[in-house]
């Protein structure tokens, strides 16, 4: 019985040790991470005046602007910028794809959407749009609209951008260009009259900011900002 006993005892501490062994593997999984994809802009069109506006009783000088864009896939809300000559007018986050926005009139403005989730962020391209009336001034001109592709094969970008003004002509307007690679400067020009660049190399698996100023003879200026990763 004693012999048994202790084959026993040594069988039920291997099966100890094996199980104890196979547990220890596991290793817990790694959460997914989902960030939201970018939303894409559609009311007021870009690079047009406002034909369709909300009319603010008692005052002329304003105009009620619809903004509508695109659901972005694992969106939980959406942060809605808007600038005109640079300076941040509205900056609200919303849980719906529309908004109403009281602007002056006669004025050029710049927009954003950011989708955002708690895994991180995805900020749209800029459009821009000039609301209806005479302009304050003058009009600012609008964001650039900027077209930026790499060629896999090769690693190399090229950028290209269209600029547009109400009362100057396209050839009176000027650009600052600027563009970092993961937030380290890399290219930094001003007061250019091209609107385009010459290819150059990219890295895989780097993040390019663009950031575009365009300027009209009078010095007013309106600025178009394009995120994008090279994967």
């Amino acid at each position: 019985m004693r012999i048994i006993n202790i084959k026993t005892i040594f069988l039920f501490v291997g099966l100890g040790l094996i199980a104890s062994c196979g547990s220890g593997g596991d290793s817990p999984a790694e959460p997914e991470v989902k960030l939201p994809e970018k939303s894409i802009l559609a009311l007021p069109v870009n690079g047009e005046t406002c034909s369709a506006f909300g009319v603010i009783a008692n005052d002329d000088t304003k105009a009620e602007i619809n903004f509508s864009w695109g659901a972005a896939s694992h969106a939980d809300s959406y942060i809605l910028k808007i600038t005109q000559a640079g300076n941040l007018v509205v900056n609200q986050t919303l849980s719906t794809t529309t908004h109403k926005a009281i602007l002056d009139k006669g004025k050029t403005y710049s927009w954003t959407i950011t989708a955002k989730n708690t895994d991180g962020e995805n900020l749209s391209t800029t459009h821009s749009f000039t609301t209806p009336g005479k302009p304050i001034g003058n009009y600012v001109p609008y964001a650039a609209v900027i077209n930026f592709n790499i060629n896999s094969s090769t690693s190399m970008a090229s950028l290209s951008w269209i600029g547009k003004d109400e009362d100057s002509n396209t050839n009176e307007l000027k650009y600052d260009i600027s563009i970092k690679e993961d937030n380290v400067s890399k290219v930094s020009l001003t007061n250019q009259t091209q609107t385009s660049l010459a290819d150059f190399a990219v890295k895989l698996n780097s993040t390019y900011q663009i950031k575009i100023n365009t300027i009209d003879k009078h010095g007013s200026y309106s600025s178009s900002v394009l995120n994008y990763t090279y994967e």
